[in-house]
């Protein structure tokens, strides 16, 4: 039998350049591909032994006759026209090296080549099963020729592949086929095919090369693609399905040549997370589909064409030169998400079409909007062919920074947050003797987390450099941060504080304690996407405590006022880059007064310390009041009314102090705390805003009522009348949100 040329007939594949013109640039040729016309099978190479004979080593004539079974080539073969071949079912395990002039492995339907070695054909396939079968590859597979492949079928075909194959065409199953891919397919010859399935399944986590289409099915399958795919040629595709298939892409897909497609498709879903490039599209649909990308998909004409009824659906980044999103039938959808970024025109239908908009903030202008629905879970607002939403998140986030600063202050005060732990409040009475407090008693009563020594006055009858009257300075700082997580349509987000405090006290009498401070912090939040804002405060309070035996009871206020910045990152599908920033200034002040009632108790000394344990309960109320600003550097400014914010705060706490002294003038308290805290936002919630000119009032988004619980600890170091303080805190709450905060100072008597 005479050797004969390998024919591929071409197919068409078309194309929709802009609305209301359809240019055909005719590529479609794979279907006629997938079709062998002719496979050589020079005659003189077989050899005359008797069917089904039982398969014998491969010999160094390269030619194997008809047999059953398996195969192996341990010592390399070369054949005049193939190097192995075969006319029945058989299993070739190849490890050392295949070379034939013309095919490299050709064999009968059913077969299985097992491939760790090289194969090479010089002028046809590299491997060939006329039927079906299936190629396993981890080595090489190479064809010489620009019209032959590597890998083929003429049947249905399975190739697993984490070797090399190339060729003039990569792989071509004209059946039913199963292709995965984590090595490399090249096919060189002009507008060659990397792997081509008449229906099935291709997976690609490799690389897979061609100049005319990287990946393609014709009739309906599933393409899976986390690696690499590119194309050269004009008109090309990247991956393309020529019949209602799926397409999921978390790798890089890439078609340079003029007018071609990252991805194409004649319907179906399309879901990418990777990144698309085409020089014409970066996805084409020529019919229904469904796309959801969270990727990038860049495409020099569009980034998004869909010829027939379409549903988008963008938490990622979609941009075109002349058009970023092109819809050209009629009843689309397109839904933007948290994140989404479109950079380009949006040509709508207008017929049935909708947009919905889900989070983030966007500042968009279509084609037209007549006829169009806008729905939005967020403030939105439409202007003739203009739409613009608001992210709400900011809106959620400001009352908790707030409540997270004022209450990092209240914490900070040396006699506030509760008695008995280090440096965080102290018990006078906690651990009191019978005897009459002498002046060193006193002197101890009157520094937080270090009265337990009152329990043993023999320890510290030397005098101190501490007053009678129990005065003290002090100066603090805190520091913390919220991370709060996202919740429907609010973004994540994370928000920092910090401050400096400094403050004195004295006993008014030998039961009432009075205190007072002043200071200054800074917050700043930021969000998902590029938004947040930063606030300036000053503030300062006043405080007392009372002692009703070894129960107290503590009072203060605190107020302050603020200086706050915003800034809203918008997408502007016309701006440059698909960006705007969007920034807002306004004044504010608050108040917050509280209360917190407990007891100390005793509860003796262990291995030379005494030991204190501290119930207490703390209500908190926060009132705060900021003033209407309207945003620049936006076309789209959103104007805000003044608002106020008002928190309830109650917590619940229990407290363990270990102190031990080393010397009369040195000394050590530990303290472990922990217990509940609830917040709930009251009144207040309703915010004015305005948006393209348009009343878009809504009300403070997110979680009013919360609730969870912390722990922490602490120290104190008291040498002389000078003390120094630190403390730990986590609290987690019900809304998923948490914050860790800390707080340190220096405390000194006189």
């Amino acid at each position: 039998m005479s050797g004969a040329p390998i024919v591929w007939p071409r197919s068409a594949c078309f194309r929709f350049e802009s609305q209301g013109k359809a240019t055909m640039t005719l590529s479609f040729r794979v279907a006629a591909l997938l079709s062998l016309v002719a496979i050589a099978i020079p005659s003189q190479l077989w050899l005359s032994e008797a069917a089904n004979a039982a398969c014998t080593p491969i010999a160094a004539s390269g030619v194997n006759a008809t047999c059953t079974g398996t195969t192996t080539n341990q010592n390399g073969a070369n054949g005049f026209g193939g190097g192995v071949e075969t006319n029945a079912n058989v299993t070739v395990v190849q490890g050392a090296s295949v070379t034939g002039t013309g095919y490299g492995i050709n064999l009968s339907d059913g077969s299985t080549v097992i491939n760790s070695g090289s194969v090479q054909g010089m002028n046809a396939n590299g491997v060939y099963i006329t039927g079906s079968g299936s190629v396993w590859n981890s080595g090489s597979i190479i064809n010489a020729s620009s019209s032959a492949v590597a890998v083929g079928f003429s049947g249905n075909g399975s190739v697993t592949n984490s070797g090399s194959i190339a060729g003039g065409e990569g792989v071509v199953i004209a059946g039913i086929g199963i292709v995965s891919n984590s090595g490399s397919i090249t096919a060189t010859g002009a507008n060659s095919v990397g792997i081509a399935v008449g229906s099935g399944t291709v997976t690609n986590s490799g690389t897979v090369t061609a100049s005319g289409v990287g990946i393609v099915i014709t009739g309906s399958g599933t393409v899976t693609n986390s690696g690499n795919v590119t194309t050269s040629a004009v008109g090309s595709s990247g991956i393309a399905l020529d019949g209602v298939g799926t397409v999921i892409n978390s790798g890089n897909i890439t078609a340079t040549g003029a007018f071609s497609a990252g991805i194409f498709s004649v319907g179906g879903v399309v879901t990418n997370s990777g990144f698309v490039t085409g020089s014409g599209e970066g996805i084409l649909v020529n019919g229904p589909a469904t796309l959801t990308n969270s990727g990038v998909v860049t495409g020099i004409v569009s980034g998004v064409s869909i010829n027939g009824p379409g549903s988008v659906t963008n938490s990622g980044v979609i941009s075109g030169t002349q058009a970023a999103l092109q819809f050209f039938g009629a009843n689309n959808t397109l839904t933007l998400l948290p994140g989404s970024t479109v950079i380009g025109a949006i040509q709508l239908n207008g017929a049935g079409d909708t947009v919905n908009f889900r989070g983030g903030n966007h500042n968009l202008t279509f084609n037209t909007l007549s006829g169009v629905t806008v729905t939005g879970t967020t403030p939105f607002a439409v202007s003739g062919n203009r739409a613009a939403a608001v992210d709400p998140t900011p809106f959620a986030l400001g009352w908790r920074t707030l409540a997270d600063f004022t209450g990092a202050v209240s914490n900070a005060v040396p006699q506030f947050a509760g008695g008995g732990a280090a440096g965080t409040g102290g018990t006078p009475m906690a651990f009191a003797s019978s005897e009459p407090p002498s002046r060193i008693d006193s002197a101890f009563a009157a520094l937080p987390g270090l009265s337990a020594y009152a329990s043993d006055p023999i320890a510290f009858k030397a005098p101190t450099v501490v007053q009678s009257d129990g005065s003290a300075i002090w100066a603090r700082g805190f520091a913390g941060v919220r991370e709060q997580p996202a919740d429907g349509v609010l973004f994540h987000a994370s928000s920092q504080f910090y401050g400096g405090m400094m403050g004195g006290d004295w006993l008014a009498r030998p039961d009432l304690r009075l205190g007072a401070y002043a200071g200054a912090g800074h917050t700043r939040t930021s969000i998902d996407f590029g938004s947040g804002g930063d606030s300036d405060l000053g503030f300062a309070g006043v405080y007392a405590r009372y002692l009703i035996g070894t129960s107290f009871l503590q009072a203060g206020l605190q107020g302050g006022f603020s200086q706050n910045a915003t800034n809203r990152t918008i997408n502007n599908n016309l701006a440059a880059g698909g960006i705007e920033k969007a920034i807002a200034s306004f004044n504010g002040w608050y108040v917050s007064p509280e209360a917190q009632i407990g007891t100390s108790l005793a509860l003796g000394r262990l291995a030379d310390a005494a030991y204190g344990l501290t119930p207490s309960l703390k209500v908190r109320y926060l009132y705060g009041a900021y003033g209407g600003t309207t945003e620049t550097g936006t076309t789209a400014p959103l104007t805000v009314g003044a608002r106020n914010v008002n928190v309830l705060d109650e917590r619940g706490e229990l407290k363990l102090t270990r102190t031990t002294s080393f010397t009369p003038r040195d000394a050590l308290a530990l303290s472990a705390f922990g217990g509940v805290q609830g917040s709930q936002r009251t009144g207040g919630d309703a915010i004015s805003a305005t948006l393209l000119g348009q009343a878009i009032p809504f009300a403070t988004p997110g979680q009013a009522n919360v609730w969870g619980g912390y722990g922490g600890g602490g120290l104190e170091w008291r040498t002389g009348a000078v003390s120094v303080f630190s403390a730990i805190e986590y609290l987690a709450l019900s809304d998923h949100s948490h914050v860790l905060s800390g707080r340190g100072g220096l405390r000194v008597g006189f």
